[in-house]
């Protein structure tokens, strides 16, 4: 099963039997011809929409008949919502999820476990490079990220938190999420080649090429995410790490913390260093980097071969794609709310 990207503008998506017919029109200024392109139904499992591009109502229909999520993007790479099926009939898994949220000491040791999964793949993408490199610098934050998991394991569920706390008790874990990350962004210098440069991780807006990268690789992930808890019945709006608020994927947020390093880091620091993007890839604005159009089909096209690539997995033993990991850790994390499992186990890379 596939990703759909679709980001030719104003393009028309209609059904045409068990196929959408994507309509892409003559662009002179770009030097595109029309095109017509078929898709058959069942090879797609989940669907992006980027910029300005129609999809007609039997198109979204029979995406939603066959429970396959549509994630809408700006052209700039924004995320603007989803269109997801109507919920599994598994009521039940979203009690217990409800139920969770509330509960301090289920929601401690759920956040706890989702940055103790991110902290030790965030180690491990360094040791990667360590092993080969032996630098100082690469020595000391994988030393540092050590530290943080020590002191995330040392944190005593609280028993009350004060209603007024923003952070609903989980200050102390966000904290050890902070620290390890300052030392995992702090010697990304050290991982990236010339004639890349960086000078910290910065969001909103990216305001170089790499930051424009990561950032655009985190909203696939978390599209990534978000259709594969719709799938196994979850509310992606209700999370235990994030605060959930109006339209945030709290859930999605969660799950996807531990893979951020394994999925898009990785796919980010490959494209760069091996020259498959370059500085022509990119688009100059006030204040702000973005990816250009050959440069996003290339990244996105790289991306989708780390979804689709298979690796052992860490619990079960057989051959996974990463696509499949994701939807495996969900359906952990449903075991543990639903008492099946004693704990949820986050997902770990060697």
């Amino acid at each position: 099963m596939q990703t759909l990207y679709l980001s030719e503008q104003y393009s028309i998506v209609k059904r045409e039997g068990e196929a959408l017919r994507v309509e892409i029109p003559e662009d002179q200024a770009l030097g595109r011809q029309r095109q017509v392109v078929r898709i058959p139904l069942n090879i797609i499992d989940r669907v992006v929409v980027q910029g300005e591009i129609t999809l007609t109502a039997s198109a979204l229909t029979s995406l939603l008949e066959r429970r396959i999520c549509t994630h809408f993007l700006s052209y700039t790479g924004r995320s603007q919502g989803a269109l997801t099926p109507d919920p599994t009939r598994n009521a039940t898994l979203r009690l217990a999820q409800y139920a969770a949220h509330t509960d301090m000491s289920q929601r401690f040791s759920l956040a706890r476990a989702f940055i103790d999964g991110k902290l030790r793949n965030l180690r491990t993408q360094i040791l990667r490079f360590n092993r080969s490199q032996r630098q100082p610098r690469l020595s000391q934050a994988i030393e540092n990220l050590r530290a943080a998991h020590r002191d995330l394991h040392g944190l005593a569920i609280p028993a009350t938190y004060d209603p007024l706390d923003r952070m609903h008790g989980l200050g102390p874990i966000f904290g050890c999420e902070g620290q390890g990350s300052a030392a995992y962004w702090d010697c990304w210098s050290e991982l990236l080649n010339q004639p890349w440069e960086w000078n910290g991780r910065r969001r909103r807006p990216p305001p170089d090429p790499v930051n424009a990268l990561l950032s655009y690789g985190y909203v696939i992930l978390t599209s990534q995410v978000l259709s594969q808890l719709a799938i196994v019945g979850f509310d992606p709006y209700i999370g235990f790490l994030h605060q959930s608020s109006f339209g945030k994927p709290a859930l999605a947020l969660d799950l996807m913390e531990e893979f951020r390093p394994v999925i898009v880091d990785s796919v980010v620091l490959s494209v760069l260093n091996t020259k498959i993007l370059n500085k022509q890839h990119f688009q100059h604005e006030p204040g702000s980097v973005q990816l250009s159009k050959e440069g996003r089909k290339l990244f996105l096209t790289k991306l989708e071969e780390r979804f689709s690539s298979e690796i052992q997995h860490p619990i079960f033993g057989y051959r996974v794609s990463y696509r499949r990991c994701i939807e495996l850790q969900a359906r952990l994390l449903a075991k543990a709310l639903m008492g099946e499992i004693q704990h949820y186990i986050p997902f770990l890379v060697r």
